[in-house]
């Protein structure tokens, strides 16, 4: 075969990262020992991935388009109103979409809405 090379311009690299909690490091934030994500999402996505291999498709347990956006109180942290978002909040899971990302946003807007509004109308 003829041989070629590439010259990419730019490279983007997104292996072995891992989540930066300095922010939080004094707040109350239950995060998992396996993932660094928080414990209430990360036992969720666990959970389906196990359901899924034991349901007999292995590749549905690694398929991050199948995932379902995670309810709100799986996005909720011991620490008053404090919630991890985003890449971060899947730890150093691989499954994160930025769609996710969007419902995440949507659903903590709507929930801290629900806390606030009432008592700024009194």
């Amino acid at each position: 075969g003829e041989e070629f090379v590439v010259r990419p311009q730019c490279l983007v690299s997104h292996v072995g990262f891992r989540p930066d909690y300095e922010l939080a490091r004094e707040l109350q934030v239950h995060l998992c020992y396996a993932s660094e994500g928080p414990m209430k999402l990360a036992s969720s996505l666990l959970a389906a991935r196990v359901a899924a291999e034991r349901g007999g498709d292995a590749s549905a347990a690694g398929d991050c388009l199948s995932q379902a956006p995670p309810g709100r109180d799986l996005l909720t942290t011991p620490e008053p109103r404090f919630h991890v978002l985003g890449a971060k909040s899947y730890g150093r899971a691989s499954s994160f979409l930025l769609a996710i990302g969007h419902k995440q946003v949507q659903g903590v807007v709507a929930l801290l809405a629900e806390a606030l509004l009432p008592k700024l109308s009194k």
